[in-house]
């Protein structure tokens, strides 16, 4: 539906980020703050280098989940040819960008891998007929090979889509979206496979007696609800440059508050279902693993999980008018990056500490290490691209675009 707006005209001058904004000191000010921060973290671990390593790796899978969020999204715009998304696609796209930064940070993980899979690489795994019958796949060569398989196709598909769509910018070609739309559907398709098993390999296998066969799609959830949170945040921030506040308007922001009140809602029905048919089923090795998180200090993280991920954000985000507001949509997205962060800590910490949270430093510069390098290298791409795609042939669809 169209409405009546004030008539933009983008080109490759007005639509870049100007030389003055505090973005443009963010590639220097994240790396230097990033690399501080890790290499304190680092020293801290000499002391406790098994909880430096599961530190991080939360703190890693929670940027990597807003990343893999923003491939994912990127691909169904251009797979459903949506047009109301094109003046934030481009953001989405950088922020799939910060993949190759993620992808180097595995090697932490190479490095913790037996700290953090002490389970099927310690000695007890020799005498675990459990572990036994899934060693042709838990084993570290095998282990090794899926995590860079991953990684390459994270990567792949970001670096594809992005470097295509800031081509069209130049050229014009119109043909580079209809390339771009059919490339993603066997892209969204190997990259369903991919999330899928690397919630298995990179979470679900930290305790290699429990399963859970909804777990990928529990993860997925997560990843496309928490990248909708850091999109409102970064549409947000960026919403002070003129050409922006110009074509993102109040719809767009309604539209994003709607997709991540309903992911918000996926990511509950994908643990309740998971939780309840673990519950009905009352298989020992199934529910030992909820046993340790329903104890102890965990079991306040769990009920702060069920009532801030859930009826929280659902009370809030319910009425058209706050999803509307741009204050009230940025005060959820931020509290939902603190829930979706408080849901990797629950699902990955309780297995090296089952007597409850030890929410540190170590923590506190893993978020300031990783999380500036993150934002450094998104500022570092955003600064170099025009803000939105600026010869997109769906860009006047989406400049006019007014909710129902």
């Amino acid at each position: 539906m169209s409405g009546s707006h004030t008539k933009v005209t983008l080109t490759k001058e007005n639509a870049r980020l100007p030389q003055e904004h505090f973005f443009s000191k963010l590639p220097l000010t994240g790396t230097a703050i990033g690399l501080t921060s890790l290499l304190i973290a680092f020293m801290l671990g000499r002391s406790n280098s098994t909880y430096f390593f599961f530190s991080f790796h939360v703190w890693w899978l929670f940027f990597l989940s807003i990343a893999i969020g923003a491939v994912f999204f990127v691909l169904i715009q251009f797979a459903t040819k949506a047009g109301w998304s094109v003046v934030v696609r481009r953001l989405a796209e950088n922020i799939s960008m910060t993949m190759p930064l993620l992808f180097v940070l595995l090697i932490v993980m190479v490095f913790g891998s037996h700290t953090l899979f002490h389970h099927w690489l310690g000695h007890d795994a020799l005498s675990d007929k459990i572990i036994q019958s899934k060693q042709w796949y838990l084993n570290i060569p095998f282990f090794y090979v899926r995590s860079i398989f991953y990684m390459i196709v994270f990567t792949w598909a970001a670096v594809y889509f992005s470097k295509y769509s800031a081509q069209q910018d130049e050229s014009g070609n119109h043909e580079i979206t209809y390339k771009l739309q059919n490339a993603s559907y066997p892209f969204l398709i190997v990259l369903g496979f991919s999330v899928t098993f690397a919630a298995f390999d990179w979470i679900m296998s930290l305790d290699p007696h429990w399963y859970s066969t909804i777990f990928g799609l529990y993860f997925f959830a997560s990843c496309y609800m928490v990248f909708f949170a850091a999109l409102i945040i970064a549409t947000r921030i960026m919403h002070n440059v003129q050409i922006l506040k110009d074509v993102v308007t109040v719809e767009h922001y309604h539209d994003m508050g709607k997709l991540l009140f309903g992911h918000t809602c996926f990511w509950a029905y994908a643990a309740f279902c998971q939780y309840l048919l673990i519950w009905y089923g009352n298989i020992p090795e199934e529910t030992a693993w909820y046993g340790i998180r329903e104890n102890h200090g965990w079991f306040y993280v769990f009920v702060l999980l069920c009532v801030g991920h859930f009826i929280v954000p659902f009370l809030f985000l319910m009425a058209r008018r706050a999803k509307r507001s741009r204050t009230l949509i940025l005060l959820v997205a931020v509290w939902m990056l603190f829930m979706h962060f408080l849901d990797l800590y629950w699902l990955i910490v309780p297995t090296g500490y089952e007597e409850g949270p030890q929410f540190g430093l170590i923590d506190i510069f893993c978020f300031l290490g990783i999380g500036g390098l993150f934002v450094a290298l998104f500022a570092a791409v955003t600064r170099r691209k025009a803000l939105v795609p600026i010869k997109d042939p769906r860009l006047s669809e989406s400049m006019t675009y007014e909710n129902v």
